[in-house]
C-alpha cells in the first residue's frame, strides 16, 4: 500500500509540474526615455547707424570728425538665446591723443544721448529695465555720440572710442526684476 501511495503521489506531482509548465502568461514591457534639454542665454551687441540716405546700416569707424559734430551710433542688444534674459552694458569712453600732443584728454567732451527711460545706470553698468524675450531687441542705449564744441587743438588727430561690453543672465527663476537678478557674468 505504501508503494501504491508513493506511486500515486509521484504521478500527481508529475501531472502538476507538466500542467504548470504549459500555462501561458500575457506580459508586456515598455521603456520611457525622458529628455530634458536646458535652455540657453545668448546675446549679441549690435551697433548700427543711420546713413546719409536715412537707412540703418552697420556702424563703421569714422575719420575726420570735427568738434561740435553728432555721429550716429545706435547701440542695442539682441537676445539670440532660447530663454528670456536680463541685460546690462558696461561702457567706457576713451580718448587717445595724437602722438606728441601735450596735455590730458577730457572724456567728458565725448557724450551720448542716453536712453534713461528704458535703461538705468547703477554700479558702473547700464541695466535694461525689463526682461528681454528670445528674438527680441532692446530699445537703444543711445543713438548718437556728440563731440563737444570745446574740443580745441589738443584733440587734433586724436582717436575717440566708446568701448561696450554686454552681459546677460537668465530672467526665469532669477528675481522679480533686473535688480534682484544674480549670476551675472564677470568676464572682461
Amino acid at each position: 500500500m505504501r508503494r501504491k501511495l508513493l506511486a500515486l503521489v509521484l504521478f500527481i506531482t508529475c501531472l502538476s509540474v507538466a500542467a504548470y509548465s504549459t500555462i501561458a502568461y500575457f506580459t508586456a514591457e515598455d521603456t520611457a526615455t525622458n529628455v530634458i534639454t536646458a535652455g540657453n542665454i545668448r546675446i549679441e551687441l549690435e551697433e548700427t547707424a543711420v546713413s546719409e540716405d536715412g537707412e540703418i546700416v552697420p556702424f563703421k569707424d569714422l575719420a575726420g570728425v570735427m568738434p561740435g559734430a553728432d555721429v550716429s551710433k545706435i547701440v542695442q542688444v539682441k537676445n539670440t538665446g532660447s530663454q528670456p534674459a536680463y541685460v546690462r552694458i558696461r561702457m567706457e569712453k576713451v580718448i587717445t591723443l595724437a602722438e606728441g600732443a601735450a596735455g590730458e584728454a577730457d572724456v567728458s567732451l565725448l557724450s551720448c544721448d542716453l536712453n534713461e527711460e528704458d535703461w538705468m545706470h547703477k554700479d558702473g553698468y547700464y541695466y535694461y529695465k525689463k526682461p528681454l524675450a528670445p528674438g527680441a531687441q532692446t530699445e537703444p542705449l543711445f543713438t548718437k555720440v556728440t563731440f563737444a564744441k570745446e574740443m580745441g587743438n589738443l584733440y587734433q588727430n586724436s582717436k575717440a572710442q566708446i568701448n561696450l561690453v554686454a552681459f546677460a543672465t537668465q530672467a526665469a527663476n532669477n528675481g522679480a526684476t533686473v535688480w534682484d537678478a544674480g549670476g551675472w557674468p564677470t568676464g572682461e
